[in-house]
């Protein structure tokens, strides 16, 4: 009864670190609030502007109430083009260079530039670390595999004999369970 209840505290701890991590992205967060507040300002600027507008040159409310949809409208896909390239362009290259990848170039790793995201960067590092984890373990399973294959190979060949040793056979079983054994607990 300790231990399930020590796991689930471990695990409440690991749920809690994770929402906070979640919610500690400040600057993700901080982009965000940067594109309200671009966008709120520039919508003062685009009523301050019609105000002015009507003042001074007496223009009629059909025509104003055009330039002010003209004038979001440019707004937001300013600013959608800036942000969108910002926070997805990294994700885009990320999903190529996996494609890549995942069609065996393992020696190949993904690449972040200066103006990523922090989150983006460590995202990046971690996946690079997995890669490389995997490619290790590729090249220990291509021994692994080739050392069976050869010691198999022998064993049968000893086996085709009308005289083996029976002793020796053993040995050799033995130290192949080891070496399986050892690539198990490696990975």
């Amino acid at each position: 009864m300790e231990c399930t209840i020590r796991g689930v505290d471990k695990q409440s701890d690991i749920k809690r670190a994770v929402i906070q991590r979640c919610f500690s992205a400040r600057e993700l967060q901080f982009t965000i609030a940067l594109l309200t507040i671009i966008a709120l300002v520039s919508g003062i600027f685009l009523q301050a502007l019609s105000a002015a507008l009507i003042t001074h040159y007496g223009l009629h409310a059909a025509f104003l109430g055009f330039f002010l949809v003209l004038g979001y409208v440019v707004i937001v896909l300013l600013l959608s083009v800036f942000f969108t390239h910002r926070l997805i362009g990294p994700f885009k290259r990320i999903e190529y260079e996996m494609k890549l990848i995942s069609k065996g170039e393992l020696s190949r790793r993904i690449t972040t530039r200066a103006n990523d995201d922090l989150h983006v960067k460590n995202f990046v590092g971690y996946a690079n670390e997995f890669i490389a984890n995997f490619e290790n373990m590729s090249k220990d399973y291509n021994i692994l595999n080739s050392t069976v294959s050869k010691k198999l190979d022998e064993l049968g060949a000893e086996l085709s004999k009308e005289s083996f040793d029976c002793a020796r056979l053993k040995d050799e079983i033995a130290s192949l369970r080891q070496h399986i054994h050892e690539f198990r607990e490696k990975w």
